[in-house]
């Protein structure tokens, strides 16, 4: 059984040995927790490694798109802005500029982004690291408890996954959307792929009935020939015949004509006729 304990504690996490790892050694770390998130049914999404690590994995588990990064990451900082006098205690540098910055595409988050996106959605945020538990999880004053978490991985000190749950889709999820039910994208590509597994089904047997009518047309006309030539054959036959017949009736009427004749009479050599 393999060991997906990981670290006791965030900064056991953060120590500085973490930073002396080969690329070889954290590929096996990575490996090993892929294995441990999988054993509890969950899968680790690869987000694109550019800067917006965050915001990818936040717009895959919201809109089910990590290309809308740049829009979640929007609608993070004017969060942040309009709660400025919960959120400014925590920034070290001037708010301002923070926010300037933080609103580049190309900017990585932080715990404060994620806090603020927790508030935003309306779901708890859990944050995994090389173990099967979260090392932290973020909650709003108002979260509703019954509603998926946003789960995310992160790597090597410096990226973010996102962590989908298969059994449990959560896409839209936090949006307000009325009357929206979570779509599980999974299922919905195996019913489009039964669908057109059945589209294809029926257009192979409607080719097949229709090749059979073809050769049952074929057949029928091969019949029809073979019928009509045998019965022209049978015409000459018969025509043969009945002109076979016809000569002998003929012949046998001539020679039983003379002996009708003879009896008649005849005539002798003297001119006299025979008695009768």
């Amino acid at each position: 059984q393999e060991d997906c304990s990981g670290f006791n504690s965030e900064d056991e996490y953060d120590s500085q040995k973490d930073h002396n790892l080969t690329d070889e050694e954290w590929q096996a770390r990575d490996e090993l927790f892929g294995r441990c998130i999988a054993s509890l049914g969950f899968e680790i999404k690869q987000m694109n490694e550019d800067g917006a690590c965050l915001f990818r994995s936040i717009a895959d588990q919201v809109y089910g798109d990590q290309e809308l990064h740049f829009t979640v990451r929007s609608y993070c900082m004017d969060y942040i802005v309009k709660n400025k006098d919960y959120f400014a205690p925590y920034v070290t540098e001037d708010f301002d500029k923070y926010i300037a910055r933080k609103r580049k595409w190309n900017v990585h988050g932080n715990h404060l982004e994620i806090q603020a996106m927790s508030e935003m959605y309306n779901r708890t945020i859990e944050v995994y690291c090389y173990q099967i538990k979260p090392i932290n999880i973020f909650n709003g004053p108002n979260i509703i408890n019954s509603n998926e978490p946003i789960r995310l991985s992160y790597h090597r000190m410096c990226h973010y996954n996102s962590i989908s749950n298969p059994n449990n889709p959560s896409v839209g999820v936090g949006l307000g959307l009325p009357n929206y039910h979570t779509i599980d994208l999974d299922r919905r590509r195996f019913n489009d792929a039964m669908r057109a597994s059945e589209e294809l089904l029926i257009e192979q047997t409607m080719l097949e009935d229709k090749l059979k009518a073809t050769d049952w047309e074929a057949t029928n006309e091969a019949i029809e020939e073979q019928i009509a030539r045998e019965s022209y054959i049978q015409y000459i036959r018969d025509m043969e015949r009945r002109k076979n017949l016809q000569v002998p009736s003929t012949s046998t009427t001539a020679s039983t004509a003379s002996p009708r004749t003879s009896r008649r009479g005849s005539v002798s050599p003297k001119g006299g006729q025979s008695p009768k």
